[in-house]
Formats: structure tokens, C-alpha cells, sequence
């Protein structure tokens, strides 16, 4: 029996460093972190992870509010659209995005959102993408609610990326799988890629934006992720333990912290059934104002550093492996 070992190095963003370049602005405040996505424009490339234990209403909210995108997770009752909110988030005329899966109560969705009632954005978020159940469920959304930008995932290699774009229906790839702080895929499977490496394959066969999720432990991660070939990034721990994080604050020995648990952990499945992720605990943070306006200041000091003056420039930069 011929075994499959593949003996390229495979990158995490630790792996990998930005080649600093020729600074052409008069300041870095001057550079412009805002990108285009979807028909719409927004302020940063980054969003905070579709997971109950980082956005909720409130959350969704706040950031449409500030012109961040968002997605709003799929682990509602029954997997039912919060409707009072739905509502108010139409009413109010901001961005929506909501998350669906690929079961019944996804689908029954459907009938309640389309028409005139459709949001802006769709992912449908499962596990692993590449898969034909995922793939008749695109079709669905696409019949129902053909206007709605669809985004699919997630993937990890350039042969999903292809297969994905050839069923014709999605507007958007998200791309990483077992790189979260959170996700134990790696350890209960064995399955995993690390970030940079996802992203730089997938980047090259795309046609459609990649979303890179997960492994952004710091700032300068996610100008890692645009270089390597990202248009937005997703984060999960970035975004936890905020005041407008999702979850309310527990007291522990006179400390303040918020829970952070993976979306197929016991604590969101409400069942220890296919476990592949856990929980942890982090120090309460504060006003999530400041994290948005530093997350901001750091991109672009990013983009002078990589020699340019918008968000675009950082796919110019020069990679290093370290």
C-alpha cells in the first residue's frame, strides 16, 4: 500500500514575516484600511468569528452600526433567525448577515428570508465544505435568494477552492480549518493546515475572495493573511471577551472574565457528541471601541511599512519564512 506524505512545509503565520519597504506617506494615518466586499464597503478587512461565544444581536449590531461587516451565528433556537432582531436591522436599513447550515431548520429558513425580506449576506457554515450536501444547499440559497451574497465554508485546499467556484453559486470562500484557539480538530482527528500555507494555496486557484479563518493571534496576523492572498479575516479570540462580545461577564475570585468556547464544543452543541472543541475562560477586556480603533491604527501602519497607501498594497508585499 503506497502511503501519501507529502513533504513540503506547510506555514503558519508564526512561519512567516512581511519584508518591510520604502515608507511614501506623510503619515501612516493616512493610509486606508477600508475594503470592498460584497457590494458594500467597510472599514477593515476583519470580522469577528460567526460563533455564540463571540457575537450575538447586540454585537451584530454594534459593528453594522460602525460600518464593520459581521455575521451573525447559526445556533439560534432550533437554528430559527432571531426574527425581532432581523427585523429591527432591516428596519434600521444596516448590512445583514446571518450564518445557515445544511439541515431542515436552515432550509426552512429560507422561505421566511427571501423576497423583498432577503439579507445582504449569507454563509453557510458547516465543518468542512467540500462536500456535495453543502454544495445542494448553495443551490438552494441561489434559487431562493439569488441577490443575496453568498458565502461558503470552510475549505483548506486549492482542489475545495476549485470544485467550490465550479458549482457556480458562491460569491465568496472561507477558507482554514483546525487553526482556531479553540478547536481541537487537530487533536481528536488529525486533520489540520496551518493558515498561511491554506491561504497562499487557495489564493492561488481563486476566483472569488477567500475569508481566511482562524489563527490570528495577533495584529500583525491579519496583514499576514492579506499578503498571503486574503480579502477579508476572520477572528474569533480577537473579537472574545469584550463588552459587546456575546455572554455576560462571571466573577471569579474578585476577577471579571467571559466564556470563549469553540463552536462544535459540548458548551454550543448542548451535547457531548463529535467534540472538537473546547472552552476557555479570558479576562474580561473592556469597551471593544478600542480594540476596533487599534486593529485599525495597526493596518495601517501595516500598509506604510509594506510601502503603499491602501489596504491592496499588503498583497504586494514580500513573504519571508522565518
Amino acid at each position: 500500500m503506497q502511503i501519501n506524505y507529502i513533504k513540503d512545509v506547510q506555514l503558519a503565520y508564526g512561519d512567516i514575516s512581511l519584508k518591510p519597504n520604502k515608507c511614501i506617506v506623510e503619515s501612516r494615518r493616512f493610509c486606508e484600511t477600508e475594503m470592498f466586499f460584497g457590494g458594500f464597503t467597510f472599514e477593515a478587512p476583519v470580522y469577528p468569528s460567526n460563533m455564540k461565544s463571540v457575537v450575538d444581536e447586540d454585537t451584530c449590531e454594534y459593528l453594522a452600526e460602525k460600518n464593520w461587516f459581521y455575521t451573525m451565528h447559526r445556533f439560534s433556537d432550533k437554528g430559527v433567525v432571531p426574527l425581532k432582531w432581523y427585523a429591527k436591522m432591516k428596519e434600521q436599513k444596516l448590512v445583514t448577515s446571518i450564518s445557515l447550515g445544511i439541515n431542515q431548520d436552515s432550509k426552512d429558513i429560507l422561505d421566511y428570508i427571501k423576497d423583498d425580506n432577503s439579507p445582504d449576506f449569507i454563509t453557510i457554515d458547516v465543518a468542512n465544505a467540500w462536500y456535495d450536501r453543502v454544495k445542494d444547499m448553495a443551490k438552494l440559497v441561489k434559487d431562493k435568494i439569488p441577490n443575496a451574497f453568498l458565502i461558503v465554508g470552510n475549505v483548506a485546499t486549492s482542489e475545495a477552492v476549485r470544485e467550490l467556484q465550479d458549482w457556480g453559486t458562491v460569491d465568496a470562500i472561507k477558507v482554514g480549518i483546525a487553526s482556531g484557539k479553540t478547536c481541537i480538530t487537530k487533536n481528536k482527528t488529525g486533520f489540520h493546515r496551518p493558515m498561511a500555507s491554506t491561504i497562499s494555496d487557495c489564493y492561488g486557484v481563486a476566483e472569488v475572495p477567500l475569508i481566511a479563518d482562524g489563527g490570528i493571534k495577533e495584529h500583525g496576523d491579519i496583514a499576514k493573511s492579506i499578503a498571503c492572498g486574503a480579502t477579508m479575516v476572520m477572528a474569533g479570540y480577537l473579537f472574545a471577551g469584550y463588552d459587546k462580545s456575546a455572554g455576560g461577564i462571571i466573577e471569579i475570585e474578585d476577577r471579571e472574565y467571559k466564556e470563549y468556547f469553540g463552536s462544535a464544543s459540548k458548551f454550543n452543541k448542548e451535547e457531548a457528541k463529535n467534540i472538537e472543541g473546547k472552552k476557555i475562560l479570558i479576562p474580561y477586556r473592556g469597551d471593544m471601541d478600542k480594540l476596533l480603533v487599534e486593529i485599525k491604527e495597526d493596518l495601517q501602519s501595516s500598509i506604510s511599512y509594506a510601502g503603499g497607501t491602501e489596504l491592496e498594497d499588503l498583497y504586494k508585499a514580500h513573504i519571508y519564512e522565518v
